[in-house]
């Protein structure tokens, strides 16, 4: 996509094509219970499909997900059918996440939510380099923000520093959902693991750790007072701004060793 280069001082001046992050309306359509629009990088969708049914309480298994595959008409629709499906219709009149926008489309009170989710396990132990290093593994595997600088991503790790599942996308939690059902489609477990991001932490970002099971949120930018409270809440340790030569530890700090 072609763009004109602003410099201070110096007259405008063509720069030619410039790689642009892929942004499309995608249609999550989940059995008896809605349709879903959320806009997205259009990769890993069912992942996305997966982990946002998982994350807003419509499922709690990969178990109960019968089928997921893309209309043959339009593959930038994603069906998924469940085993229990009145289970799903149920969760969503209780919908608190929109892909783009936050709790603004949900119907529960921040109380509730809080209320509703127990708090995450607690055996997850890191030493404190393990912050920087797991920060740095996310940012060397994206492939779209260094010449775009118009995706976030999100990662999640093992105590060992594994990084287990890995998403990139235009919206910071489609690509936590990304990587949420990425775990989830492959059958593994996510509670007792590690969250890292590439962006500010907002409350809905913690509600999809507290459901997932994930102890330890780490984040490149800061978080709001209600993330905060949140991650008080349910036990979750969280780490953020985390710069090059320093980290913020708001809640549950004893998670981090040394």
């Amino acid at each position: 996509m072609g763009r004109v280069l602003l410099q201070k001082g110096s007259p405008a001046r063509p720069k030619g094509e410039v790689p642009v992050a892929r942004e499309r309306r995608i249609t999550l359509s989940i059995q008896d219970v809605g349709d879903f629009a959320v806009m997205a990088l259009p990769r890993d969708l069912a992942a996305l499909a997966a982990g946002f049914a998982f994350t807003e309480g419509m499922v709690s298994s990969r178990e109960e997900i019968a089928l997921i595959q893309a209309c043959p008409e339009d593959p930038e629709v994603v069906r998924l059918l469940l085993e229990n499906p009145s289970r799903a219709k149920k969760a969503s009149r209780n919908l608190v996440i929109t892909a783009s926008c936050g709790i603004c489309g949900g119907e529960k009170a921040v109380e509730e939510i809080l209320r509703d989710i127990p708090p995450v396990g607690d055996s997850l132990r890191v030493d404190r380099e393990w912050i920087w290093k797991a920060e740095n593994r996310l940012f060397s595997r994206q492939e779209l923000y260094p010449s775009t600088r118009g995706t976030h991503a999100a990662g999640i790790f093992t105590a060992g520093g594994e990084m287990i599942a890995f998403a990139e996308d235009v919206g910071r939690h489609n690509a936590l959902d990304k990587a949420i059902g990425m775990s989830l489609l492959e059958g593994r477990e996510t509670a007792g693991l590690a969250l890292v991001l590439s962006s500010r932490v907002s409350f809905e970002l913690v509600v999809k750790c507290a459901r997932a099971g994930l102890e330890l949120l780490a984040a490149a930018s800061a978080p709001s007072t209600l993330a905060v409270e949140a991650a008080g809440k349910w036990g979750i340790t969280l780490c953020a701004p985390v710069r090059e030569d320093r980290a913020f530890l708001f809640t549950h700090p004893r998670r981090v060793e040394g």
